[in-house]
């Protein structure tokens, strides 16, 4: 079953917690391949309100209301007799459930704590924790495998261990957006369901119970019981109507993706995963990761997913480069040949006398080797249109050092001027490898190693690198079919201008320090000053920058920086807001720049930033 969602009616009154009715329709219920006591007993007990609906790994079952009445047949005595008890004792059943492997294995919890046998020591541990903190536990649910594979879902959080990991990223997605997961079941095969106060993925259940879950959503009702039986039957029930919520603002985005919804247009581009971060009050609102680290793989793409961020590389190497400008008190219109330690050729057809300065890299304007200024060699006009980027190198290709890119003895052009510095706008990657070149000269250290030190650790950016392959987790990248590249990731020494792995959490870090830098009185924190921090988001050189990023609406609140990557099997897009105090990031493993784009256009049309 693909994965498929009901979203509430428009307006569906508040109700959840509301006395037991005096009708049996009041309370809608659904099951099928159930025992027909069972069948007899949830249409009788429904309308009380059903809290609790379980089965027993051999076929047993239980029901429990609001108001304490229960009926159970073929569960553990043990289980039964506890729970007569707490039932006594005035305690409100919110959750039965019991482990796959069977026996005198139970959990039974409550309005005021918890009654278990035969649990994971963790999954016990976690429920007695969300106790101790004052919360309630409202759900525990093991997936068919068992062993130490369990979710525990309370009043105000989840835990989870061993799950499938498309069934966490929903739990988690859904909690983004200020919803709380309410209930969580496993089909004793396989699939899962996760459902919210308003809304409910599954994966892999029955289809009848899919359509009765639908039928209870269209209605307003919320479904708050749901069991699956050994033998592929199914009971599911509601005990009132979905609550009146804010409006979502995640949702929103994933339904207003290009015309569709996220799913649909990763469907259209053959992108395998996505992740997403939104900042609003300079904070991180909501981060979520959709489908796949890699095509035909089990793991989910996550926000901690670290993906190759391609172009946005340069954006970032230009916080390096102004923080090696700020603290070596070097000139930000110096003259970069002095510094790289190596001689900067030029075309024989070229004339101008003019400088190659820092400033003039960080904007394109160099008249370095870029796009537009690369072919014919020898030539400087008259270029073919391509040309500035770097293709990166496979699995069986050789990486060439930082020097040997620079003299044209990898895969790409060697550096040089093509045209008179300061002239005219080429984008040109090549740049950017003399400043990460500059860098290293200046410092005598690794590009890698300056950053990680001077940017990444100051901003707490834990999972950024530009190590050619990092130790964290990493998406791998996709053709426009769909299909893993050779290898999942190309490596490119060219770090400054394409080699950066980061998260949509950690570019959100970042966003959210450049736009309170841009905005404070002072200095803050951070590995730039506030004049740095203006001198990045305000017009350089080339009318349309600031340094290292793209520049809108100056001027204006909307006033806003970004930039785009597009490496081979990977495109990414970031854009902050300074004086709104906002911005996103969006990373995805596949070959169409639009699909970032689309993402990044709903973002700003549901906040209003567009």
């Amino acid at each position: 079953m693909d994965r498929r969602r009901f979203l509430a009616l428009a307006g569906a009154a508040a109700g959840a917690g509301i006395a037991a009715p005096a009708y049996a329709a009041s309370y809608p219920c659904y099951d099928s391949g159930v025992p027909e006591e069972m069948h007899g007993k949830l249409a009788e007990l429904a309308p009380y309100g059903i809290t609790a609906l379980a089965f027993t790994p051999s076929g047993g079952w239980v029901i429990v209301t609001k108001d304490g009445r229960y009926f159970a047949r073929g569960i553990p005595d043990a289980c039964f007799a506890e729970l007569g008890s707490l039932v006594k004792a005035g305690r409100q059943i919110t959750c039965v459930a019991f482990p796959p492997e069977g026996g005198d294995r139970w959990v039974i919890t409550t309005d005021k704590g918890v009654s278990a046998r035969g649990l994971p020591e963790e999954c016990r541990q976690r429920i007695d924790a969300y106790y101790d903190a004052g919360q309630q536990v409202v759900c525990v649910a093991f997936p068919p495998a068992g062993g130490d594979r369990w979710v525990v879902l309370a009043s105000n959080g989840f835990y989870a261990r061993g799950v499938d990991d498309e069934c966490y990223q929903m739990m988690r997605n859904l909690t983004q957006g200020g919803r709380r997961i309410t209930h969580v079941a496993f089909p004793k095969a396989k699939g899962w369901v996760v459902v919210a106060q308003d809304t409910y993925f599954a994966r892999g259940i029955p289809d009848a119970c899919f359509s009765r879950m639908g039928t209870l959503y269209n209605g307003g009702w919320q479904t708050h019981s749901l069991a699956f039986s050994p033998s592929g039957g199914w009971a599911l029930s509601t005990r009132g109507k979905m609550p009146s919520l804010p409006a979502d603002k995640v949702r929103k985005v994933e339904n207003s993706v290009g015309g569709g919804t996220i799913w649909q247009r990763m469907n259209a581009y053959k992108t395998p995963g996505v992740a997403v971060a939104v900042v609003t009050g300079n904070k991180i609102a909501w981060s979520t990761g959709y489908g796949w680290l890699e095509a035909g793989s089990g793991a989910a793409a996550h926000p901690e997913t670290a993906f190759q961020a391609a172009s946005i590389s340069k954006a970032v190497a230009t916080v390096g480069v102004l923080r090696l400008l700020q603290t070596r008190k070097i000139a930000l219109d110096a003259d970069v040949r002095p510094l790289l330690g190596w001689t900067l050729g030029r075309r024989s057809c070229l004339t101008s006398n003019a400088v190659p300065t820092i400033d003039r890299l960080l904007t394109h304007r160099a008249g370095v080797i870029g796009r537009g200024s690369t072919s014919p060699a020898g030539v400087c006009s008259g270029f073919d249109a391509g040309g500035g980027g770097f293709a990166g190198y496979g699995p069986s290709a050789a990486v060439p050092t930082l020097l040997q890119v620079m003299n044209g003895e990898g895969n790409s052009p060697k550096i040089e001027l093509t045209t008179a510095p300061g002239a005219e706008y080429h984008y040109s990657g090549a740049g950017f490898v003399l400043l990460q070149r500059m860098v290293e000269q200046q410092t005598g250290r690794p590009f890698a190693a300056y950053m990680a030190d001077e940017v990444f650790a100051p901003l707490g950016m834990t999972s950024s690198s530009y190590a050619l392959s990092p130790g964290f987790e990493l998406a791998a990248g996709h053709t426009s079919t769909g299909a893993v590249i050779p290898g999942k990731r190309n490596r490119y020494p060219e770090s400054a201008a394409a080699g950066l792995y980061t998260t949509v959490l950690d570019l959100c870090r970042l966003i959210s320090y450049l736009n309170r830098a841009y905005t404070a009185s002072g200095d803050i924190d951070g590995p730039l000053t506030r004049a740095s921090v203006h001198t990045m988001l305000t017009k350089g050189p080339q009318p349309t920058m600031g340094r290292g990023v793209f520049l809108a609406g100056a001027g204006t609140d909307r006033f806003s920086y970004r930039h785009d990557g597009s490496n081979y099997g990977f495109r990414s897009l970031f854009e902050g807001f300074p004086k709104l105090g906002a911005g996103y990031a969006v990373l995805a493993n596949g070959s169409d720049t639009a699909l970032v784009t689309e993402i990044g256009a709903a973002i700003k049309k549901v906040y209003g930033w567009g």
